[in-house]
């Protein structure tokens, strides 16, 4: 066992922290206060897991801020805490937070990092954090270790963790097409497995009429069976009785002026599938009852036949981009081996078949679009994606929003996607709204049928569609800033070049800190309580959820000011 230490920007505290397994741990020179850096260096030849434990006091914190799909918020325990983090699956970080948003200690490890264990927890005999890494699986030589103990917002502190991240990837990362940042429609929703050429052209020629830039066609283009399984995956070749000629509907969509992504999950092969005789001795085993499996890619002749699959879309029928699926599902915890394989690892594998498959679909289209969802958000991936898309959560905004705020704070300059945007047709023109505002700092992805909805609904998304569009050089490209992750984000700041939108969900009360602010009443009240704006004269204009203006002033307002704002709505806000 090799020990180091651990101490706080102000030296009041002091920690030694243990690393366990064949390695040495080295401190680099501090480069800035209250930030640690730490060489780790697996000894050669020797192989098997390397740890690194300390704890660390808990003080003030309210919960534990990580990289899951699943967007619970609460403070584990150390034995309820492990995670595994794959290149595949999650990323290796954790921020421990205070209820005023400032983080008490960020650790992360560097993106060379395919696999570990990533625990952070309340240890009970001691009530402090106990923060336990077991590495195993690095590319290279070696990793690096960073606690940042600095008292700063924690959108900071991970704003920091992926500009080391990006550091590291350099030019390898994928360049992100315009068109990636623009709205979107979805099939999945609006049609499930029984898309069809019809269907899509119908949503095509609506999104146009909308202003959305592409529809992705989901699941259902490869199969005639509707039930919702994967057993016929694997061949990834179109339905003639849905698509008759590929070619021909996507030059139809592509007139019409969208764009054309395609989903694929290459991970899946069925029982079915004509492919399945021949690659189903080389699989890591079934996923889905006993009619799917997942293909391992540790095996050359199975990343020819994926790479193939993913290139036919592009090259024969002249599709923009592909959505890439169930990537995660390659994150086995454990595999049987892989005689005749040529990698070390499943990661690796996956990371070869996705290289390759850039690297030739790039050849024949730069701007390529590919989809990655939450929960692949590692930095490795970041090679490989152009945008990233929230986690399934169909017509539940609140999860919705906080996925999409989760996946902004990893995501660096990553295009990130809101789940697809679904109501009911009877719901209030409010409630779809709704939908909007919690992914308001996101690129919407709709599933609706567009040319169906009712006049008050087509104002709304109209409205809104407009709004993230115009309001785009700060919900997208702003400094982002959400409050109490404990609390699901109570209130979402973005601070843009030229103005700052607020969005308000359970914290009525807004601080007006820059000349121009943009306040949206994502909360169930109209009412919203302003502070900041006292003894300036300002201008006030307020909209209801439609984009209708009820309301206009120029006034100095009180050192509390109270607005009444309608639900679904906003009030801009221009102070002298």
């Amino acid at each position: 066992m090799t020990t180091f230490e651990i101490r706080s920007p102000d030296g009041r505290t002091v920690r030694t922290g243990s690393l366990t397994g064949p390695g040495t741990i080295t401190p680099r020179p501090a480069a800035e206060p209250g930030v640690l850096r730490y060489d780790v260096t697996p000894e050669a030849g020797v192989g098997g897991p390397v740890t690194l434990r300390w704890t660390w006091p808990a003080e003030d914190a309210v919960t534990l801020w990580r990289p899951m799909q699943d967007s619970r918020r609460h403070l584990p325990s150390d034995w309820g805490s492990h995670r595994e983090v794959r290149s595949v699956r999650s990323a290796p970080v954790a921020s421990v937070v205070n209820g005023q948003d400032s983080a008490i200690a960020t650790v992360s490890l560097s993106s060379n990092v395919r696999g570990c264990d990533f625990a952070v927890g309340v240890n009970e005999e001691s009530a402090d954090q106990l923060i336990e890494l077991t590495v195993t699986d690095v590319e290279g030589d070696g990793f690096a270790l960073r606690i940042d103990l600095r008292s700063q917002h924690f959108a900071e502190a991970l704003r920091a963790v992926t500009a080391e991240w990006a550091a590291e990837v350099g030019d390898r990362i994928a360049d992100v097409p315009p068109v990636a940042r623009q709205a979107m429609y979805s099939t999945w929703y609006s049609d499930h497995q029984h898309v069809s050429a019809e269907s899509v052209e119908r949503h095509a020629r609506a999104g146009s009429a909308y202003g959305t830039q592409a529809v992705i066609v989901d699941d259902g283009w490869q199969t005639d069976d509707t039930r919702r399984g994967y057993a016929y995956c694997g061949d990834w070749e179109p339905t003639g009785q849905k698509f008759p000629d590929m070619a021909e509907h996507v030059r139809r969509v592509h007139a019409l002026g969208q764009q054309y992504v395609l989903w694929i999950a290459p991970a899946l092969i069925g029982v079915h599938s004509k492919a399945w005789d021949r690659l189903k001795d080389r699989t890591l085993g079934f996923a889905d009852g006993e009619v799917t499996a997942v293909l391992d890619p540790r095996y050359p002749e199975v990343r020819e036949h994926l790479l193939e699959c993913c290139i036919r879309p592009v090259r024969d029928w002249a599709v923009d981009g592909l959505k890439i699926d169930f990537i995660d599902s390659w994150a086995r915890s454990s595999v049987p081996p892989a005689a005749g394989g040529d990698c070390s690892s499943v990661d690796e594998g996956v990371e070869r078949f996705l290289q390759a498959v850039t690297d030739e679909l790039r050849k024949l289209r730069p701007d390529l679009l590919i989809e990655f969802r939450q929960d692949y958000v590692h930095p490795r991936l970041w090679q490989f994606g152009t945008f990233l898309r929230a986690g399934d959560c169909a017509l539940d905004s609140v999860e919705n929003r906080v996925r999409t705020i989760d996946c902004r704070l990893l995501a660096g300059d990553r295009a990130v996607h809101s789940d697809m945007l679904m109501w009911s047709p009877s719901a209030s023109v409010e409630n779809v709204a709704q939908q909007f505002i919690d992914a308001l700092f996101s690129t919407p992805q709709v599933s609706m049928e567009l040319d169906a909805l009712s006049p008050g609904h087509e104002q709304v998304v109209r409205h809104w569609l407009g709004f993230m569009r115009d309001h785009a050089d700060a919900l997208l490209h702003g400094v982002l800033l959400p409050s109490r992750p404990d609390a699901r984000y109570t209130q979402v700041r973005a601070v843009g070049a030229t103005e700052t939108v607020v969005a308000v969900y359970t914290n009525p009360v807004v601080r007006v800190q820059e000349p121009c602010t943009v306040v949206v009443n994502g909360g169930a009240e109209p009412r919203l309580y302003v502070e900041g704006a006292c003894g300036r004269l300002v201008d006030l204009v307020v909209s209801d959820c439609s984009g209708h203006e009820v309301h206009r002033e120029t006034t100095t307002p009180p050192e509390v000011w109270a607005i009444d704002v309608p639900v679904g709505g906003t009030a801009r806000i221009v102070c002298d």
